[in-house]
């Protein structure tokens, strides 16, 4: 490559993880043509090939810029200093949030459930999932609003669990019932762990949450 094409193919790296995103978004690995991701962004299969020699890596690479929006996003919950339990609610919804409305979001989930168990991508990544939230849980478990005796790390796997599941179950593309269907999962899950006397309080909380995820998600919540 003369250096004018290096420099053309190194630009070109951001907008083709952005446009492998859109493709994996929507439809299953082995149905996402590299042709459709090239054409979105105008350059040469050679120029995607500086990059990612294949669609395996290309599709590594939109699994990193997941995770990376997702740790960046984390830190903003994190430092709103709420309590231990508040923080893993808001941690929920913001997950949500991005999975309805981000395409790198929704990509990174759905290529980790795909291909995730290759070489354990997977275990890890929800692994180190589980063990942020186990140590938010414990500090909930201190502060008194996860009742003593629970496991953080038996909390951390519930709500990893519950997340994966109602993705699952519910439907992405319908925003609304989505979200409504991950309130109603909370309400069931917190009386097995919330202490019985902050209950009113969280479930309130939850509600509270479920309608600015419905803003954030441009979706306008039916009055109470």
């Amino acid at each position: 490559m003369t250096h004018s094409a290096d420099r053309r193919a190194d630009s070109a790296r951001g907008p083709l993880v952005r446009a492998a995103a859109e493709q994996f978004a929507k439809k299953p690995y082995s149905l996402v043509n590299l042709d459709d991701v090239v054409s979105a962004v105008d350059v040469s299969r050679g120029a995607m090939y500086f990059h990612f020699p294949s669609k395996q890596a290309l599709a590594r690479a939109v699994i990193d810029e997941a995770n990376n929006l997702g740790r960046e996003a984390a830190a903003g919950v994190l430092a709103n200093k709420l309590s231990g339990l508040e923080t893993l609610i808001d941690l929920g919804y913001l997950v949500a949030v991005m999975d309805l409305s981000e395409n790198v979001a929704r990509a990174g989930m759905n290529l980790l459930e795909a291909m995730g168990r290759e070489d354990g991508l997977e275990a890890r990544t929800l692994g180190e999932g589980v063990n942020a939230l186990a140590a938010i849980a414990q500090r909930a478990i201190d502060e008194g609003d996860i009742a003593e005796g629970c496991d953080p790390e038996d909390i951390a796997r519930l709500l990893v669990s519950m997340y994966i599941g109602i993705r699952h179950t519910s439907d992405l593309d319908t925003a609304r019932g989505f979200l409504l269907d991950l309130e109603k999962a909370w309400n069931l899950l917190l009386p097995g762990f919330a202490n019985p006397d902050r209950m009113r309080y969280f479930s309130q909380f939850v509600h509270r949450r479920t309608v600015v995820a419905l803003g954030k998600a441009s979706v306008q919540p039916d009055p109470d």
